[in-house]
């Protein structure tokens, strides 16, 4: 599948509502405004904004600036819209952000789980930097994480076949982000988050919901009493694991050109 081919996922998504996804985001969220540490920026472009709620956080924390706000699906779009029609200073548009050239450029670029749907994350990635971030600027992008015991059990199905995810394209790593930025000579710093989906009560919870869905979609047969006895051992071995000893199932990064 490629990332043009998503929309109508993210359409569909969209207009199913919460129960579509299997979080909501705002612990990521958070954890991308305090990466950011001052948003008293002229022009921010959040990429990927989905239904608007980051976008009009952010507006909110930057009374003074300009919050630009774009996502391909127009579902989305219209309820961000209408959501937050009454404040100023903050646009949205269904656009692909390579429709962006429009002279504007910005001084931090925001996405919140995008760069794994991508066709070409890091190629569009320096794209981004280069033709719509002014010089010095910086992105503030997060990534799921898999070095947790939700992603070890995540990566071992996916690779026997099991649809993990419908959406995501690419499986990045700290050491993706790493390797980009020393070539580029970009300074980088990350922080991880969501622990307890990593290693906790909601990774039981998410692996309970998600997996008979995978294995469904990816045509593995399983048993269902061995199923609910793995995830009867899981839920008593979560309680004997630390969440915050792994890495958390969410990794926010900076990017500062």
């Amino acid at each position: 599948m490629k990332n043009k081919e998503l929309k109508e996922v993210y359409n569909e998504m969209h207009t199913e509502g919460q129960k579509a996804w299997f979080g909501d985001g705002k612990e990521e969220a958070n954890v991308i405004l305090n990466m950011g540490h001052t948003w008293d920026k002229e022009n921010i472009l959040e990429i990927g904004c989905g239904e608007g709620w980051l976008a009009s956080t952010i507006r909110f924390i930057n009374p003074a600036g300009i919050v630009w706000a774009v996502d391909y699906s127009e579902v989305a779009i219209q309820t961000a819209v209408e959501r937050y029609k009454t404040l100023d200073r903050l646009h949205f548009g269904v656009k692909n952000y390579r429709e962006l050239i429009d002279g504007i450029k910005y001084d931090r670029i925001v996405m919140q789980g995008v760069l794994e749907h991508l066709d070409e994350p890091f190629t569009e990635l320096q794209w981004m930097i280069d033709n719509l971030l002014v010089p010095e600027g910086d992105i503030i992008t997060s990534s799921p994480s898999f070095l947790n015991p939700r992603g070890f059990i995540w990566m071992v199905l996916d690779m026997l076949g099991a649809v993990m995810s419908k959406t995501d394209l690419h499986y990045l790593n700290p050491w993706d982000f790493e390797k980009f930025c020393k070539k580029q000579d970009y300074q980088l710093t990350n922080r991880p988050t969501d622990f307890d989906w990593g290693a906790g009560v909601r990774m039981v919870d998410d692996l309970f919901k998600r997996l008979p869905l995978a294995l469904r979609d990816g045509e593995i047969p399983y048993n269902k009493k061995d199923f609910e006895k793995f995830i009867r051992w899981l839920r008593r071995a979560s309680e004997y694991i630390q969440p915050e000893q792994y890495p958390g199932a969410t990794t926010v990064y900076r990017i500062q050109t």
